[in-house]
């Protein structure tokens, strides 16, 4: 929306300028209230509640204001489709929800921890998601996870984004990965996982995922560490899981521009949790880094 050309983002851009940064530029991050033509109503950046409650109710009193036809599109508004990442979603496959946050004690506790944490969606289409498994699993098997899969999720997904944008490292940038499955139990059609691991990922030097919305204009220097531990059920008839969990502690280094590490020390711990999503519009939100996604069935614009 920031930067497409197509119509809608371009209706967005023109909208967004007229609001709290009141000119054109690389971010127009907020929350904004509008018209369905487009018409700015109110807007605001800030993590205050106060703030942001009273910038949607002034624009929903400007909202009560303005005619009834321009809450409304025109009867004659023709429609067309334009690339949507979310086209992309998985249906028979694998999406998780994942949240992370700064922990500040060992063990973690919850009444110790830090108000920021962030959130993201993670992506396996069906062939993926079969491919958790062996073709034919047995109680006592013992396998490592395929190295595409654990790729995707150590590389865009176990980032440090807790406090802002981040970067992904490359598949080149990790430096290890650990990541084994056992079957605990088959009963019929159902088959019981547990997997465990460890990771690390450095990104020093130079941006080595091509060109594209995320590249840098400066040298990288950060990693992250982690141990992770799961469980999940697989349903063989059904084909998908019935349920996951995947918890992950990291320890992370450096910063990207963006992430808010400014102040923070250069090495802390994260929690990573990671857990089945429900079948609902605000879990059908594509990943962070779905553009640059080692998946070959998301289909770009």
């Amino acid at each position: 929306m920031q930067r497409s050309k197509e119509t809608d983002a371009l209706v967005f851009q023109e909208m967004a300028n007229q609001g709290h940064y009141r000119q054109e530029g690389t971010t127009r991050q907020g929350i904004y209230v509008c018209s369905p033509e487009g018409k700015l109503l109110s807007s605001i950046n800030s993590l205050n509640a106060d703030k942001v409650l009273e910038t949607i109710q002034i624009g929903l009193e400007k909202w009560n204001e303005i005619p009834l036809s321009d809450r409304q599109y025109s009867n004659n508004m023709e429609t067309k489709g334009i690339h949507r990442w979310e086209k992309n979603y998985p249906d028979q496959g694998l999406v998780l929800n994942s949240v992370n946050a700064d922990l500040f004690t060992d063990p973690p506790k919850q009444s110790v921890r830090s108000e920021r944490w962030n959130m993201d969606h993670v992506w396996f289409n069906n062939v993926e998601t079969r491919r958790w498994l062996t073709d034919d699993p047995q109680r006592g098997d013992i396998y490592k996870l395929p190295e595409k899969l654990a790729n995707r999720l150590i590389c865009f997904h176990l980032v440090d984004n807790v406090r802002g944008q981040t970067l992904p490292f490359s598949p080149q940038e990790i430096k290890e990965s650990s990541w084994e499955i056992e079957v605990l139990e088959r009963d019929h059609s159902t088959v019981r996982i547990t997997t465990s691991g460890h990771s690390k990922a450095v990104a020093k030097g130079e941006w080595l995922l091509g060109k594209n919305d995320w590249t840098p204009d400066y040298l990288l220097d950060h990693g992250m560490e982690t141990e992770m531990l799961g469980n999940a059920s697989y349903n063989l008839e059904q084909k998908k899981f019935t349920e996951f969990e995947l918890v992950a502690i990291g320890k992370r280094y450096g910063k990207t521009e963006f992430n808010g590490r400014k102040n923070s020390p250069d090495s802390s711990y994260i929690g990573f949790l990671f857990t089945l999503a429900e079948d609902r519009a605000a879990d059908r939100v594509a990943p962070a880094f779905v553009d640059i996604y080692n998946a070959d069935w998301i289909v770009k614009p």
